[in-house]
């Protein structure tokens, strides 16, 4: 991935900052169990990461979050115009490696996928932005949907429709949907008390505006592993077992949703 950012360092300096990479890993162990080339596989990982990693150095600049993995975020370090470049360079770059695939049959779908994931992305995160009070659970849940879960639905439809099993793809994007939703939730639980402070779109004061805090805790603990379950059933429906890694990534966060924010 560095060799497409070599001349944008505060690109680099993101990239290099660490993080788990988990959307690469599922797209990796993905494209494994479909058999798909091995330099193509990379293609599609490299294609997901930098998007995500895209995403993370605007939504910086857009929540004022001074610190990202443990040390400056991009904008902080090289102000906001560098970032939005480093963010933009990366956009480019993402859909640059694609071209690693070569001419490939399914490289028209695979183009239009990425671009409709970016898209509702930024949809979602606009949503986000102007979300107050008056959001409704269920508006929660579209905006949370429409902004954590388009790129992760890339880490199985991509290597899907490389494999030439497009009809599997509803089935991981509604699965993913849901593990997107859980994920935020169980993020808003860890964070409700800042988010309260910083006035940012959080379920748990949402549902503490029309009842205690304890209940509210509860409810979105309850619902998230809830949309967990119905993921992992959703997801062992895919062929050659292409979600294992995802589907343990579920269970991991099923057992956080147990755990007391209180701790």
């Amino acid at each position: 991935m560095n060799f497409r950012l070599k001349d944008n360092q505060p690109a680099l300096f993101h990239l290099n900052s660490g993080g788990n990479r988990s959307r690469a890993k599922f797209c990796l162990e993905a494209g494994v169990a479909l058999q798909l080339p091995i330099k193509s596989i990379i293609a599609l990982a490299c294609t997901i990461e930098l998007l995500h990693n895209a995403s993370l150095i605007h939504d910086d600049i857009q929540d004022s979050e001074a610190v990202r993995r443990g040390r400056q975020a991009v904008w902080k370090k090289y102000g906001k115009s560098h970032a939005i470049c480093a963010g933009d360079v990366m956009i480019s770059a993402a859909y640059g490696a694609l071209a690693d695939i070569g001419s490939h049959p399914a490289l028209a779908a695979l183009l239009g996928q990425t671009h409709q994931a970016v898209s509702t992305t930024i949809k979602g995160q606009s949503q986000d932005l102007d979300a107050t009070d008056n959001v409704s659970e269920k508006e929660y849940e579209k905006i949370a949907a429409m902004k954590s879960g388009p790129l992760i639905q890339l880490t199985l439809s991509l290597p899907l429709l490389m494999a030439d099993m497009g009809e599997h793809v509803e089935t991981a994007h509604n699965a993913l949907q849901k593990f997107a939703v859980a994920y935020q939730i169980v993020d808003d639980l860890g964070d409700w008390q800042q988010d309260l402070q910083q006035n940012h779109l959080n379920l748990i004061n949402l549902l503490a505006l029309s009842c205690g805090i304890d209940e509210a805790i509860d409810t979105a603990q309850n619902r998230a592993q809830y949309l967990l379950r119905q993921c992992e059933k959703d997801l062992a429906l895919l062929p050659a077992n292409c979600a294992a890694s995802i589907i343990k990534a579920s269970q991991a966060l099923l057992a956080k949703t147990r755990v007391s924010v209180y701790e």
